[in-house]
């Protein structure tokens, strides 16, 4: 159990390092996205001279903030669950069906992993329409995104395993204050 624990405090602190570097990416492609849209307002209205790369600018920031707090979300519980089942179970039955659930979940990320890389590849031989940049670029945010979710799951999975052993033993905390969810 103590290879468990120690594997949980590794990529406990690996993933918050990498939801901090996501977080601080996503906010400066927010305020990117936001800026140029107010680019375009004024230039389009005001000035009546549209700009025609802002509309896929900003649709590619929003592609790649998807995909980097994707994982934050997914560590934090903060996706769609129906929790009425699992309030049905104790400790240990409560973690078995997360367990499993997190099983299932790590095959689907490894799948889509494998496509993202294959998909991201396509884009080396195209480039944007409006903008000077491979399509490479803007579909890496695909597996880089999987990837950390797959390494969050696998945390998830050690927490799932160390929780089924012995659900009264606490385990190392999850998520640095920068990138903690909000308490209730």
């Amino acid at each position: 159990m103590g290879a468990v624990v120690t594997g949980i405090a590794f990529l406990s602190a690996l993933n918050d390092r990498i939801a901090t570097v996501f977080r601080m990416v996503a906010l400066v492609l927010v305020a990117a996205m936001t800026g140029s849209i107010l680019l375009q307002v004024l230039f389009r209205y005001v000035l009546n001279r549209p700009i025609g790369w802002t509309e896929e600018f900003s649709i590619y920031s929003m592609i790649w903030m998807t995909f980097l707090v994707a994982p934050i979300a997914y560590r934090q519980g903060m996706n769609v669950a129906i929790e009425v089942v699992l309030d049905q179970f104790g400790l240990r039955g409560r973690a078995l069906v997360e367990l499993l659930l997190t099983l299932l979940v790590l095959v689907l990320l490894a799948a889509l992993l494998y496509f993202a890389i294959i998909y991201s590849q396509r884009g080396l031989g195209s480039l944007a329409s409006s903008l000077p940049v491979r399509m490479f670029w803007i579909y890496v945010s695909m597996p880089l995104g999987m990837a950390a979710m797959l390494l969050v799951g696998i945390e998830l999975l050690l927490r799932n395993i160390a929780r089924l052993a012995d659900p009264s033993r606490p385990l190392p905390a999850m998520g640095s204050p920068s990138v903690a969810a909000p308490a209730d």
